[in-house]
C-alpha cells in the first residue's frame, strides 16, 4: 500500500482534519449576564487553545478570529493560525477578562448582525489572500 492512500470510499481522516474550517467567535457581551459567565469562558477558552497549540501532528483547527460586541463590534483578533499562536491567542483572551473589570454596555441589535457580516467580510479577504499563494483547502466559515 502506497503512503497517504486509503482503502475506504470517504477521504482519510488527515485530509478531513486539515479541512477543518476557521472559526470566528463572536461573543456577546451584554449585561447582567456577561459577568456571570466571563470567568468560565475565558478559563475555557485559554484550557481550549493551550491544548489545540500543543497537540502534534496536523492542526486541528485551522483558523480562528474573535469579535466582542457590546455598544458596538469590535474584531478583538483577525483570523490568525492557531498552531504556534498560543502567545497571541492568550493576549486576546486577557483583553476579554479585562472587559469584566471595566464594565460593559447595553448592546443594539445591529451591533451582532454586524459582527457577522464583518468576519464574513474578514474571511473573504483572508480566502482571496491565501488563494494568490497558495491552494485554499477550505470554504467554509463555522
Amino acid at each position: 500500500m502506497h503512503p497517504g492512500r486509503t482503502t475506504g470510499k470517504g477521504p482519510s481522516t488527515h485530509t478531513q482534519i486539515d479541512q477543518q474550517p476557521p472559526r470566528l467567535l463572536i461573543v456577546h457581551i451584554a449585561l447582567p449576564s456577561w459577568a456571570d459567565i466571563c470567568t468560565n469562558l475565558c478559563e475555557a477558552l485559554q484550557n481550549f487553545f493551550s491544548l489545540a497549540c500543543s497537540l502534534m501532528g496536523p492542526s486541528r483547527m485551522s483558523l480562528f478570529s474573535l469579535y466582542m460586541v457590546q455598544d458596538q463590534h469590535e474584531c478583538i483578533l483577525p483570523f490568525v493560525q492557531v498552531k504556534g499562536n498560543f502567545a497571541r491567542l492568550q493576549t486576546c483572551i486577557s483583553e476579554l477578562r479585562m472587559l469584566q473589570r471595566e464594565g460593559c454596555f447595553r448592546s443594539q441589535g445591529a451591533s451582532l448582525r454586524l459582527a457577522v457580516e464583518d468576519g464574513l467580510q474578514q474571511f473573504k479577504q483572508y480566502s482571496r489572500h491565501v488563494t494568490t499563494r497558495a491552494a485554499l483547502t477550505y470554504t467554509s466559515l463555522e
